[in-house]
């Protein structure tokens, strides 16, 4: 599982060659250990059943170990060395790394291990896990930019490099980018005129305020949680049949607005069913491991589905909480990072003894209060016919009696099949044993373990008897912990700037990226830990510095510099999340329904989506105010998921999914300009701006480019909008037929359909800039 990034190899070398010309003192973690790691690790690493010559190189113990006579590593004493024989050796018998290993050293990194060791060949722990500890504020000369501690720490990068911050975004442009950033919806002309005109020295930092308070900042940022609990609407595998998980997606969506904060939020997801005297709410938020898919093919083994099901469960909890690839220690120990396999089977034991050895359990009704009444009421009704059938004298008094209690237990089935049910956590009374699984194999028992968490990070707290999935729960956000609190405030930054202050946002192991900026990440993981863990604290902190609010253009100035721009001396553009697509269409439109949660909902959809899935799938496509709900609330279908949003980028949450990729396809401009459900959209939003009060065609035109990207058109392109309004008015009334059917309904204001259809085609323009899916 050899994954090594772009960013990685290219600061390793660029590292090397520094590092050879400058004759500084070298650092183990920035440019020893990633290059053993790459290089080394995968014959010569933790790996104990796949190492070569019985050589570990990850711990300074072992590498300098005498070896007859002739150690891998001779600190001060690189010709004495082993490691430096063999990777400048001419012989293909001997040479390191071997020819057929596809692996090569360059001469710079040759050079640079022989004076590392020369240096002492100085060891030192991985820095994730190293504890967390609050940093200086470093000192820097332009202290009138920095707004808050976030921008010391960039600043005091780039002035190292000699580069200088850029300007802020303009109003507007920083106005839509928050809007988007942090509810995902447009903001409506009111709301642009309201904040340009707000003088007040703190408008912005009001503005940011009422956004947190909105419903809708829990949407968005539901979201992002959503997709790491691979969150959908269906089992997955061919017969991919649906099941009732909403009421945990209104969870989250619930626990982000009033703050709950991220350790009792984690608490309550991996073991709110383990708490003393659970709530329906904490059982409710345990729906995020009863996201695993479910197989129902018949002649399937239900055991082995029940063991991917926890190793499932194993990967999340690792990748979410931890940023590792705990995974990688499945079936051997793993190969780059002090994780055992049975590390691993110890994290496995945690949720082996879960009672959901398929979808039909555990499952938690959720009855509203009026609904629990007529129920209770119901079974007092049941019960005295039932007593009075018992004493009845008269055969016919008492067919009759059991007749009424018959029609009873009728209401009473109907109402409770109309209770809304969501999938929940729930531990067998005698916890299953666990043993390691030889190869991962679930046929293949090992020896037995007990829950524990891997040797490498802090030691559980004593207490009682067998350990339980609470025991990890509160463990993971323990202060001593040095992962859940950084890899955290990492994926929240990276959502901000498109890559994290860890390039490799999910993997924070051997493996990974150096932090670009290690102080901020200890900085912002100290006062999200110690500040009570808010996110909409860590929220604010991000968006309200000068370095969120920096504009976004090309700095030809750094590009040779700082190409990646990973020093930060711009914002960065970043393509919308696929929901977010339509729901700025949405919010344009006019059409946009913001109730918050309830059950999903099924915008138009082309046909012929499930032609190619086992099971021929119904979708009932909304009508009424479902029709218009946000993307969130879509029905998601593993198997065949909604076509928009896998066109721009939407995973289908089989798995955990940390980090969407964003592609540019023409698929996207084709689905943005011809896709039904847009076009029926976009065809609102040319009726909003043909329905407009103004006097004058550059009115509307002004009117629509602003609800569209907020900012004003320049001169240029209100000329050519203008210049192609008239073109599509020629047009059309060439064609009143084909008009007729773009205007679709009758047009408002008893305006023609040539004229709407005019301007429904100004509104597909707008739809389909580049802008209008940009956040700048």
């Amino acid at each position: 599982m050899r994954r090594v990034s772009v960013f990685l190899i290219a600061s390793l070398l660029t590292g090397a060659d520094l590092a050879g010309a400058t004759g500084e003192t070298l650092d183990f973690s920035r440019d020893i250990r990633p290059l053993l790691s790459n290089i080394c690790f995968r014959c010569h690493g933790p790996d104990a059943e796949h190492r070569e010559g019985d050589l570990r190189l990850d711990t300074y113990q072992d590498a300098t170990a005498d070896r007859g006579g002739a150690p891998a590593i001779k600190p001060g004493d690189p010709d004495g060395s082993e490691l430096v024989r063999r990777v400048t050796s001419s012989d293909p018998d001997s040479v390191m790394p071997p020819g057929d290993s596809g692996l090569v050293l360059t001469p710079a990194q040759i050079e640079l291990l022989g004076r590392w060791i020369r240096q002492g060949a100085s060891y030192q722990p991985h820095w994730a896990f190293g504890p967390i500890v609050r940093p200086a504020m470093p000192h820097v000369r332009g202290d009138d930019w920095a707004r808050n501690p976030i921008d010391r720490f960039v600043l005091a990068r780039l002035e190292a490099a000699g580069i200088q911050p850029s300007p802020p975004a303009d109003p507007h442009t920083l106005l839509r980018r928050v809007y988007l950033d942090l509810i995902g919806l447009p903001p409506a002309l009111e709301e642009v005129e309201a904040f340009l005109a707000d003088t007040a020295a703190d408008a912005y930092e009001q503005l940011i305020d009422r956004l947190l308070a909105t419903p809708h900042y829990g949407e968005r940022w539901g979201r992002h949680w959503l997709d790491q609990a691979r969150y959908a609407d269906t089992n997955g595998y061919t017969i991919d049949s649906e099941r009732s998980m909403w009421p945990y997606r209104d969870w989250v969506i619930h626990a982000l607005n009033r703050d709950l904060p991220f350790d009792q939020f984690t608490i309550e997801q991996l073991a709110g069913d383990l708490l003393p005297e659970a709530t329906a709410d904490q059982r409710i938020a345990t729906g995020f491991h009863r996201n695993t898919l479910v197989n129902q093919e018949g002649g399937t083994d239900a055991e082995q589905f029940r063991n991917e099901a926890v190793m499932d469960r194993v990967h999340t909890t690792g990748a979410v909480w931890l940023g590792l690839t705990v995974g990688c220690a499945a079936c051997h120990h793993h190969k780059y990072d002090p994780l055992s396999q049975r590390d691993y089977y110890q994290l496995f034991a945690f949720f082996n003894s879960s009672q959901d050895v398929n979808s039909a359990g555990p499952v938690l009704a959720l009855p509203t209060a009026d609904q629990s009444r007529q129920l209770a009421e119901l079974d007092r009704d049941i019960a005295a016919a039932k007593a009075a059938k018992a004493i009845a004298v008269e055969p016919a008094e008492a067919a009759e009696i059991e007749a009424a209690w018959k029609a009873k237990e009728a209401a009473r089935k109907k109402l409770a099949d109309s209770i809304p049910t969501t999938l929940v956590m729930a531990d067998l009374t005698k916890p299953r044993p666990t043993h390691v699984l030889v190869r991962g194999d679930f046929l293949r028992k090992g020896e037995p373990v007990q829950p524990d968490v891997p040797a490498v990070l802090p030691r559980l707290p004593d207490g009682g008897e067998p350990r339980t999935r609470l025991d990890l729960a509160r463990w993971l956000v323990e202060p001593r912990n040095p992962l859940t609190a950084r890899v955290t405030v990492n994926r929240v930054w990276m959502r901000y700037f498109g890559t994290g202050l860890v390039e490799t946002e999910n993997d924070f192991g051997m493996q990974g990226s150096l932090p670009t900026h290690p102080e901020l990440l200890d900085w912002l993981a100290a006062e999200f830990r110690d500040g009570g863990w808010s996110l909409k604290r860590l929220h604010r902190q991000i968006v309200t510095s000068a370095t969120y609010r920096q504009a976004s253009h090309a700095r030809p100035d750094v590009a040779p510099v700082d190409p990646l721009n990973r020093l930060l001396a711009r914002q960065t553009r970043l393509r919308v999340d696929a929901e977010i697509v339509r729901d700025l269409t949405l919010g344009v439109s006019g059409l946009l329904d913001r109730r918050i949660g309830g059950p999903s909902v099924y915008p138009p959809q082309p046909g012929g989506v499930y032609a190619f899935t086992q099971r021929q799938a119904a979708w009932p496509t909304s009508t009424g105010r479902d029709r218009y709900r946000r993307s969130l609330y879509t029905f998601f279908m593993r198997s065949a998921p909604y076509p928009t949003l896998t066109t721009f980028d939407a995973p289908n949450f089989n798995q955990t999914c940390t980090r969407r990729d964003r592609s540019n396809t023409p698929l996207q401009a084709l689905t943005l300009a011809n896709d039904l459900a847009l076009f029926e959209l976009t065809q609102a939003f040319g009726r909003r701006m043909l329905a407009v009060s103004v006097s004058d065609d550059f009115g509307r035109l002004q009117w629509g480019f602003r609800s569209a990207l907020v900012r004003p058109p320049e001169t240029m392109e209100l000329e050519r909008l203008s210049e192609y309004l008239h073109q599509q008015r020629t047009a059309w009334a060439a064609a009143p037929h084909d008009a007729r059917r773009v205007a679709g309904e009758s047009p408002s204001g008893g305006a023609t359909a040539v004229e709407a259809a005019a301007w429904i085609s100004v509104a597909r323009v707008l739809v389909n800039l580049d802008e209008f899916i940009t956040r700048e």
